[in-house]
């Protein structure tokens, strides 16, 4: 899967939920349309969006369909596995922005977090498919078990909300140097500048009130030197899980008066926030 198509998500999630919270106040062309028909324009959009950059720029069809076996996260593969998170991140991110939408034009919660979940698997599954039909890449079965998961994962955040306040999926991200000194633009496959990780707010598992508000539990993964500069693979690249412990930033936010929404901090970890634990 072209690791690319999630340009844009992460900042996308926050106008959805604002939109979410908020939908009279929103204008919108589409107000005289049924949630139903709305719910199947952006899936629609996604179908189109997303064939038409898929033949235009990814070579769909230029083969007939075949497979691909790439690996998991050993470290003679491309990424050492750093691409197989940021499949099931995409996943869960585009299932919570369509269901965020959904729950916006009036459906109930649990309803919108099916219609997030097809979302995500739909457009997931497709640019996987489409891939199927290039010659560089070919269908894996392997990124599509991530992708399933992270919508799964994120499907039962939605779907039972006291345990979306305990788990959630994060990504973190700080530009490489490669990224720093113009040689790569595309951020969301620059895997030696980002982690992904589970975090475990303690404030969803604790009585509230105590310090333990402030910290959450880590438990993640980065890839580093998988590449050298001229994108080719290393030999010697290191993968690198972690247990660590971070600062929760919503309970910061509070405490400073920082106004905006939180939810953006359950999907991305700030930078210098987390620190892994020794060794």
């Amino acid at each position: 899967m072209r690791l690319s198509i999630r340009i844009g998500i992460v900042s996308c999630l926050t106008l959805a939920s604002a939109c979410a919270q908020a939908p009279d106040s929103v204008a919108d062309f589409t107000y005289q349309w049924t949630r139903e028909q709305k719910a199947a324009a952006i899936n629609l959009g996604i179908v189109a969006v997303i064939s038409g950059y898929g033949f235009a720029q990814w070579g769909w069809g230029e083969s007939s369909f075949a497979y691909n076996s790439e690996g998991w996260f050993e470290s003679d593969t491309e990424s050492g596995g750093a691409d197989k998170l940021g499949h099931a991140y995409t996943g869960a991110v585009i299932t919570a922005i369509t269901s965020s939408l959904c729950q916006g034009w009036g459906y109930e919660k649990n309803d919108a977090a099916l219609l997030g979940a097809c979302s995500g698997m739909l457009a997931t599954t497709l640019i996987e498919v489409g891939d199927g039909f290039s010659d560089e890449h070919g269908f894996s079965w392997k990124d599509e078990a991530f992708n399933i998961a992270g919508v799964g994962l994120e499907y039962l955040r939605l779907r039972f909300p006291e345990f979306g306040k305990r788990v959630q999926f994060r990504w973190e991200y700080f530009p490489s140097a490669k990224v720093r000194n113009g040689e790569e633009m595309d951020i969301f496959t620059d895997y030696e500048g980002s982690r992904w990780m589970l975090a475990f707010p303690m404030k969803g598992w604790m009585r509230e009130g105590s310090w333990l508000d402030w910290i959450d539990l880590l438990v993640g993964y980065g890839t580093r030197e998988f590449e050298d500069r001229q994108g080719q693979l290393s030999g010697r690249g290191d993968r690198h899980p972690f247990i660590g412990i971070g600062i929760h930033i919503p309970l910061a936010k509070e405490h400073l008066h920082i106004g905006g929404s939180d939810r953006f901090f359950e999907y991305f970890q700030v930078p210098g926030a987390a620190v892994p634990l020794p060794p």
